[in-house]
């Protein structure tokens, strides 16, 4: 069995003497003014109570209080019993001055409040001081299935509590070590007591269970259990060290003082304690040979922090914040190179598409241009021959048969020319746009109609005036000329048609309505489809130039639809165009 070299008790003594020695000199440079000017004031003590009953715990410190306020002059002292959970909260609103705690809570108000130590309990067995705790791990005696630690895992496990050192942490370390962990077990509970983990084993209740050391033997010394009732699992000895023990052995329990608490009443404290006599009312009544120098809790926060308990439950865990503080720049640039290769990526890929569509448009324009070649040629042609036969004829059946040939060469002259520029718009989506009156573009498209308008006796109304700025492409005149070139057709004479202009907050909406028949309900949907017409008996037309209108439109970002006109008889076309 090893030794303990940490709380080897030669040295630890010797260690003592040098602290009282030191203090005692220390407090000869003390001003007696820092004392007299703490009259009055009284320090607050706040005592972890472990089994709630804080009546009984405020008596038994009560020679405490006495004690202290007695050694040093000046000052007063009160006990207040806290729970667990209260600690961190009387401490952050300086309700308390010193505190009175296990070392699992010492270390969490020094890691989270700055609280410092001021003295370590000092227990004693059979009249004779020993230093340090820990945990005893154990069974029912005649177990024979249970000789190690490793011989409980599926079996039934009780701690005393999970707050507890010696009565739950110091033990689950030592399972740690053999990498037993608490789903290893059958079934864990808490007793709550040392006295029920104890009784709880040896009636059979729980396979077995861990208590702080010095349980074992108070329990045996009150007769409460016979020794021959337990077996010791995984025991350890140290030097010097009375107890029976199944884990490392740690610090006891910490008298310590708030980060506002001053030095000067600190150390009078701290000699208080260190010199507290043995027999002394006050050191009997918290069960106490004394006081030592403070000990190193650092083998606490280690257990601690290597369980994952308390204040480090999360440690080791990597937050996307932890991840962005430690290798931010890290990040940064690697967000930016892919930014920059997704950008690059869709350029090439914007690039190559545009290219593709390019190509595709040049091929489609070409093949547009050489149809239209193509076609144009035999029809001018058979156009040529059959005007220049109906003027050469003199039967009146041929001459009506020749110029219907005429009429319906003519017909398909235009509808290869409106075929032709249909194609060249479909695959047009970049028009060169510049700022251009609307008004005055209307007024130029009326112009070249009013002597049709005139011959057909057709009133023409335009409440247009100028002013009205657009951005639009020079093609923009082929969409008005199309729609007044309709209801030029589909108007009978004697009615009126009428071109306005609308101011529609960020769009001009330019309106041409006819008198005409109108365009059935069922139809409006359809008359800017290619080839579809409302059924105009006697009218020429080769459906193709509302589909022309509509695509002019859309590359303008605008919109174009029909409605019955409001007047009566009759339809209106609307274009909206945003104003520039």
């Amino acid at each position: 069995m090893g030794g303990m070299s940490v709380y080897n008790m030669e040295k630890l003594h010797l260690f003592t003497k040098l602290m009282l020695v030191t203090l005692f000199f220390s407090m000869l440079f003390i001003p007696l003014a820092s004392c007299e000017s703490d009259e009055s004031q009284t320090y607050r003590i706040g005592v972890l109570s472990i089994n709630g009953d804080k009546d009984s715990l405020k008596e038994t410190w009560a020679p405490v209080e006495d004690y202290l306020s007695d050694n040093i002059p000046g000052s007063g002292f009160e006990v207040v019993p806290l729970e667990y959970d209260e600690f961190s909260q009387e401490i952050e609103n300086n309700h308390i001055d010193f505190f009175y705690c296990n070392p699992l809570l010492y270390v969490e108000m020094a890691r989270v409040h700055g609280a410092g130590r001021i003295a370590t309990f000092q227990p004693a067995y059979n009249n004779t001081s020993y230093v340090g705790m820990g945990g005893v791990i154990f069974t029912r005696a005649g177990r024979t299935d249970i000789n190690s630690l490793e011989d409980l895992e599926g079996k039934s496990f009780m701690w005393v509590n999970y707050r507890s050192l010696g009565g739950y942490l110091a033990a689950r370390g030592e399972f740690h070590l053999l990498d037993i962990n608490e789903n290893d077990f059958s079934e864990t509970k808490f007793g709550n007591s040392h006295r029920n983990v104890v009784l709880s084993v040896i009636e059979g209740n729980v396979d077995a269970g861990t208590v702080r050391t010095g349980v074992l033997e108070s329990l045996i010394a009150k007769g409460v259990i016979e020794q021959d009732d337990i077996k010791i699992l995984n025991e350890k000895e140290y030097d010097s060290y009375p107890l029976v023990v199944s884990t490392e052995l740690y610090p006891d329990w910490v008298f310590a003082k708030t980060v506002s608490t001053s030095d000067d009443i600190s150390k009078y404290m701290a000699v208080a304690l260190l010199t507290m006599p043995v027999d002394s009312e006050a050191a009997i009544s918290i069960g106490a040979s004394g006081w030592t120098v403070p000990a190193d809790y650092s083998s606490v926060d280690r257990l601690m922090r290597d369980l994952r308990y308390g204040l480090y439950v999360d440690y080791g865990k990597i937050t996307p914040k932890d991840i962005f503080i430690q290798y931010g720049y890290i990040l940064v640039f690697i967000i930016l190179v892919f930014v920059l290769f997704a950008v690059h990526s869709r350029w090439m890929l914007d690039k190559k598409e545009k290219s593709r569509l390019e190509t595709s448009n040049r091929l489609k324009d070409l093949f547009t241009d050489i149809m239209r070649h193509d076609l144009m040629n035999p029809v001018n042609v058979i156009k040529g021959f059959s005007d220049m036969l109906y003027a050469e004829e003199t039967d009146l059946e041929k001459k009506e048969s020749l110029k219907m040939i005429c009429g319906q060469t003519s017909h398909l002259t235009a509808m290869i020319s409106s075929a032709a520029k249909l194609a060249k718009l479909e695959s047009d989506e970049d028009m060169e746009l510049k700022v251009q009156d609307i008004g005055l573009i209307l007024h130029m498209v009326v112009d070249s109609f009013s002597s049709e308008f005139s011959k057909k006796g057709i009133n023409l109304k335009y409440e247009v005036c100028e002013g009205c700025f657009s951005r639009v492409n020079d093609v923009i005149e082929d969409v008005f000329s199309n729609i007044v070139s309709n209801a030029l057709k589909y108007s009978p004479a004697g009615t009126t048609v009428i071109i306005s202009i609308q101011d529609e907050d960020k769009s001009w909406k330019i309106l041409i309505a006819d008198e005409g028949d109108g365009i059935p309900d069922d139809a409006k949907p359809f008359v800017f489809d290619r080839f579809r017409r409302a059924d105009k008996k006697g009218i020429k037309g080769n459906g193709l130039g509302l589909a022309i209108v509509k695509r002019i439109v859309d590359i303008h970002k605008g919109s174009v639809g029909v409605e019955d006109n409001p007047q009566g008889k009759g339809s209106v076309f609307w274009v909206m165009l945003e104003k520039a």
